[in-house]
C-alpha cells in the first residue's frame, strides 16, 4: 500500500504555491448542496412572480405596445 505521507508531499509539490486541499467527505458537502438548492428555489420563485404579476394596463390599452416600456411597436 502507498505511503500517505509520500502522496501528500507529491500533491503539494505538484501544485506550485498552492495549499494542500483534502478531499471533502459527503457530510461536509451538505451545506453547499443545501445552499445551491435554496438559491435555485429562490430564483424559481422570483421568476414565477415576474411571470404571474398583474399587468399595469388593462388588455385594451396594451394592444400594439411593447410590454416593458409602453412604446408603440409599429
Amino acid at each position: 500500500m502507498a505511503d500517505p505521507k509520500k502522496d501528500l508531499a507529491r500533491q503539494t509539490t505538484r501544485l506550485d504555491g498552492y495549499v494542500y486541499r483534502r478531499p471533502l467527505k459527503p457530510m461536509e458537502l451538505i451545506p453547499a448542496i443545501g445552499a445551491g438548492i435554496v438559491t435555485g428555489i429562490a430564483a424559481f420563485y422570483v421568476a414565477k412572480l415576474f411571470l404571474e404579476r398583474t399587468p399595469l394596463l388593462p388588455e385594451e390599452q396594451r394592444i400594439g405596445k411593447h410590454h416593458a416600456s409602453g412604446r408603440a411597436t409599429g
